[in-house]
């Protein structure tokens, strides 16, 4: 299969975790695909197979990311409905339905701000971990409310994620802290009623099962323990629709370079070839340990969310996934 090298690049990116979370990654997808197809030259027939074949490409980067899944299946599903007769039509579909996606995922994430901003205490506490977009916006957004919260950034190893969001968090004005991951029960045995957990969100399954960066379900249980509400923000999208008929959300496992690069290894006197790196990209949430998740729709406990879904977008029609 041929593709462009920016589509190439983006996947790459993805991949590397130059582009993460996965708003971003969502977002550089579908981006990817609208050039992708702009750039083809040949007929309907041939335009619909590189659909398919850039969309499942795209989709390799990153498997555990229903939100890139579900933006790019949308499109595919888009133009195979369509009574578009060219290709030239077709391209045109594809550019305007990646506008109509950008568009629809702002007014999305503005919602969301929204509604998560009146759940962060006033001069209280939060925790976080990872780096999600959608949790800044709504600790920025609660910043500008005026309610002045105080936000612990877990590392988030082995890639440090949680420094970016200390970094981008404290350049807006909030005031931050940094801890280890290791701290976490610390970090929470500090904080008040009416303190909170916040995290973000990379898939849902039909349980209402929390799937996110390793390191949460472990902070989630920390959080039940010490009786603090434990909120996951994220838009509908992280839905996995799969999940209802079975299937299990994969676990994407990373090289092991991420964790313990050789040149390390040799440092510690640790002998690779006798011992296993484990670098799992994700946790499984059970959805007791989830208070809430925070969508566009509203703040819906995970009991509430496939039906809050379903009566949403009407997923009664396996064909579609």
């Amino acid at each position: 299969m041929k593709f462009t090298q920016n589509t190439k690049r983006v996947c790459s990116e993805t991949r590397s975790l130059k582009i993460q979370g996965a708003e971003a990654v969502a977002s550089a997808a579908v981006d990817a695909l609208s050039a992708e197809m702009r750039a083809f030259n040949g007929s309907t027939r041939e335009f619909s197979k590189h659909l398919l074949e850039t969309i499942e490409f795209l989709k390799s980067a990153r498997p555990t990311e229903p939100a890139l899944r579900n933006a790019l299946r949308f499109i595919a599903l888009q133009a195979v409905k369509s009574k578009a007769r060219d290709v030239g039509e077709l391209k045109l579909l594809v550019s305007q339905e990646a506008r109509d996606y950008h568009s629809r995922s702002l007014a999305t994430k503005l919602k969301i701000a929204e509604y998560g901003a009146r759940l962060v205490p006033r001069r209280g506490k939060v925790l976080t971990h990872c780096h999600s977009s959608t949790v800044m916006r709504i600790l920025k957004r609660a910043f500008d409310d005026g309610k002045r919260p105080v936000v612990t950034c877990l590392e988030t190893r082995p890639l440090w994620q949680g420094r970016k969001s200390a970094a981008e968090l404290s350049a807006h004005g909030l005031s931050v802290r940094l801890a280890v991951d290791g701290a976490m029960t610390s970090v929470l045995r500090e904080m008040k009623n009416g303190d909170c957990v916040l995290v973000g969100a990379d898939a849902i399954t039909a349980e209402g099962d929390l799937v996110n960066k390793i390191g949460t379900a472990p902070l989630a249980l920390a959080a039940a323990e010490y009786d603090k509400k434990f909120y996951s923000a994220t838009g509908t999208h992280k839905f996995d629709p799969l999940t209802l008929w079975g299937r299990s959300e994969p676990i994407e496992q990373r090289s092991p370079d991420e964790v313990l690069a050789a040149r390390d290894a040799a440092k510690s006197k640790i002998n690779l070839h006798r011992t296993e790196i484990l670098n799992p990209a994700f946790d499984l949430v059970d959805a007791k340990f989830v208070t809430a998740y925070v969508t566009e729709l509203g703040v819906i406990p995970p009991q509430s969310l496939l039906a809050t879904v379903w009566r949403e977008f009407g997923l009664d029609k396996k064909e579609n996934y």
